[in-house]
């Protein structure tokens, strides 16, 4: 009997998610370990490159130092520092208006959030 294509998909779906139940269940042990915690701060923040840009102190000029980051997306970034506090990390900027993966990934070896005494402190 020949199958149409939406139920061939419904069919998909279905042995998918089967096929993750078990591999849940599988997994699953009475003699397992804990796992180790996994740390809390992400790597971005324990390495930042000298002379890098701090994205909780920066002004308007300096945000424009950056590649991709004019004098829109700089004021965006201070607008969303002032209504939500300090940046955490720096992948945080992705939650900027008018910031992207792309201008992300074209100035995340360039800033930074303090790392240690900056806004991990803040109590967030």
């Amino acid at each position: 009997m020949k199958q149409s294509g939406a139920a061939r998909r419904v069919l998909a779906i279905i042995m998918a998610a089967g096929a993750a139940m078990i591999l849940c269940f599988a997994g699953r042990s009475t003699t397992a370990a804990p796992l180790d915690p996994v740390p809390r701060t992400p790597p971005a923040v324990l390495s930042a490159p000298a002379g890098a840009v701090d994205v909780n102190t920066a002004g308007l000029e300096e945000l424009m130092s950056l590649p991709g980051i004019g004098e829109a997306r700089a004021q965006a970034i201070l607008d969303y520092r002032a209504e939500h506090g300090p940046f955490r990390y720096p992948e945080e900027l992705i939650r900027v208006k008018g910031i992207g993966e792309g201008i992300l990934s074209g100035i995340l070896e360039q800033i930074t959030t303090g790392g240690e005494g900056g806004a991990e402190d803040s109590g967030g």
